[in-house]
Formats: C-alpha cells, sequence, structure tokens
C-alpha cells in the first residue's frame, strides 16, 4: 500500500506557503504576489491572508488557486462582516 501525502505550511520568513510532496519536492506559493491584486475595502482586512496562511495554508492555497479567489474571499468576508 502507498501513501501519498502532502505537506503545507506557512514560512513567514518569506511569507510563503510551501507545499512538499512525499518525495521532497515543494511548490512555494510566494502570499505577496498572490495578493497583489486584491483589492480590500479596508487596508487593514490584508490580516485576513495571514491568518488564513498561517492556520491554514492548505485552505490558503485552495482559495488562491481558483480565478478570482483571494479576491471572491474578500468580497465575501466584506459581505458577511
Amino acid at each position: 500500500m502507498t501513501l501519498n501525502y502532502t505537506v503545507y505550511q506557512y514560512d513567514g520568513s518569506v511569507n510563503a506557503v510551501v507545499i512538499t510532496d512525499m518525495d521532497g519536492k515543494e511548490l512555494v506559493i510566494d502570499c505577496d504576489k498572490a495578493e497583489e491584486q486584491v483589492a480590500f475595502d479596508e487596508p487593514e482586512d490584508a490580516g485576513i491572508f495571514a491568518r488564513l496562511a498561517r492556520k491554514e495554508p492548505a485552505s490558503y492555497v485552495g482559495i488562491a488557486m481558483r480565478p478570482g479567489g483571494l479576491q471572491d474571499y474578500v468580497d465575501v468576508w466584506n459581505e458577511l462582516n
């Protein structure tokens, strides 16, 4: 039986989510680049992504990789608050 796994972790020293597969290959998602086109209603709302990347890095990547992902997330966040 082969177990495949992927590890997601946030690296605060470079503000990135690092994805490591079972072979040790890494994919780095640069949070600054992923968020550079997002328009916030309030500048402090940028903290939403910092918490998400740090506490749930797999969710951050899943949202960031969708078309409109991070902007849609912020738009929904603003509607709910």
